[in-house]
C-alpha cells in the first residue's frame, strides 16, 4: 500500500482505543465529519469496514484487531525516533509509574518495592490502579499503565512476563467456627456460606476447580477487595478463600484461622507484565528490574 497518510494511522489508533468517533474527534481537535471521512478512506484502502456500531460503541472487525498492535508499535517507533530516544536517570527522575495490582499485591509485594525505589529513585512516584483484568492489556498498550502484577496469565505475545511468586490457596474462617476445623470435608465446605472476592481481582482458580467437580460455592457476600476479609470472617460464620502467602498476616489482623481446601487447586504464579516495545522504554525497563530485585527474583 503506497502513500498511506500517517494521520490516518493516528485516527485509527484513537478510534480503536476510544471506540468513539466523538472522543476521537475531541482528542485530535477535529470535527466529527472529518473523523468519519478519515474512517471512510481507511475502509476503502483496507477493503474492510474496520468498525461496526453497537450500543457499547464501535466494535473492531477481526482485521482491525489484528492491525492495532502492529500499528501501535509502529507509531511509537516513529514518535520515539522524531523526539529522540528517551533517557531515564532514576536519581533525578520525577516520573510517575502506574501499576495495576490488587490490594493483596499492595500488602504483600509493594513494601519492599517502595523501599528500594525510595533508596534509588527518591523523586519517583508510584500510583496503584486497582486491578481490573479486563482492561489491563489495553491500558498497557496505550501507555495508561506501565506494569501489571496479577495471577491470571496474559498470553498475548507483545507482553513481557516475569514470575515473581508461586502461591497456593487455603480456606479462612472464624477461629471459633463451630463446624469447620483445620481439615473439613468437601460436604462441610459446601454446606457453609461464603464471602467471595470479585473476579476482576483475577483469583478465579478455586471456583474453576470446584466447577470442574460439578460444585459451586453458596456466596452470601461478594466484595471487591481482599482487605476486608479478616474482619468480615471473624464476625460471621462464613468461609472464604485466600492466597496462602497472606494467611499469616490475615490471622494476625483478626481472630481467624486457616484450613486446608478439601479439593485440589493448581498452584498459581503471580507475575509482573510490561509491554514489549520495539524501542524499549528505559524507565519501564528500570521499573521492571527494580520490582524483580526488590522481590528477590533478580540480583542487584
Amino acid at each position: 500500500m503506497t502513500d498511506f497518510d500517517l494521520n490516518l494511522v493516528r485516527t485509527f489508533l484513537l478510534l480503536y482505543e476510544t471506540r468513539s468517533v466523538t472522543r476521537t474527534a475531541e482528542r485530535l481537535s477535529l470535527t466529527q465529519p472529518s473523523v468519519s471521512h478519515a474512517l471512510s478512506r481507511m475502509r476503502k484502502q483496507f477493503n474492510d469496514s474496520l468498525f461496526s456500531r453497537s450500543p457499547s460503541g464501535l466494535q473492531p472487525t477481526e482485521l482491525a484487531s489484528a492491525m492495532y498492535p502492529r500499528l501501535r508499535q509502529a507509531f511509537e517507533v516513529i514518535d520515539t525516533t522524531v523526539s529522540g530516544v528517551g533517557q531515564f536517570d532514576p536519581a533525578t527522575s520525577r516520573r510517575i509509574f502506574r501499576l495495576h495490582a490488587t490490594d493483596l499485591g499492595e500488602v504483600s509485594l509493594l513494601p519492599p518495592v517502595l523501599r528500594l525505589i525510595a533508596e534509588t529513585a527518591p523523586g519517583v512516584d508510584v500510583h496503584i490502579i486497582p486491578l481490573d483484568f479486563a482492561v489491563v492489556e489495553t491500558e498497557l498498550r496505550q501507555g495508561q499503565a506501565d506494569a501489571v502484577i496479577c495471577t491470571p496469565r496474559i498470553t498475548a505475545p507483545d507482553f513481557e512476563r516475569d514470575v515473581l511468586l508461586r502461591d497456593s490457596y487455603c480456606g479462612i474462617c472464624s477461629a471459633s467456627h463451630p463446624r469447620v476445623g483445620t481439615d473439613p470435608t468437601l460436604d462441610e465446605f459446601l454446606n457453609e456460606r461464603h464471602v467471595a472476592v470479585d473476579v476482576s481481582a483475577g483469583h478465579t482458580d478455586v471456583d474453576r476447580s470446584l466447577s470442574l467437580l460439578g460444585h459451586s460455592r453458596d456466596v452470601a457476600l461478594r466484595i471487591a477487595h481482599f482487605a476486608a476479609l479478616p474482619q468480615l470472617i471473624e464476625k460471621t460464620p462464613h468461609l472464604s478463600i485466600i492466597p496462602r502467602s497472606v494467611s499469616d498476616k490475615f490471622c494476625r489482623m483478626a481472630d481467624v484461622k486457616t484450613f486446608e481446601l478439601p479439593f485440589a487447586v493448581p498452584a498459581v504464579e503471580i507475575s509482573l507484565y510490561t509491554y514489549k516495545r520495539v524501542l524499549p522504554d528505559p524507565g519501564t525497563e528500570w521499573f521492571r528490574r527494580t520490582v524483580k530485585i526488590a522481590l528477590g527474583v533478580e540480583a542487584r
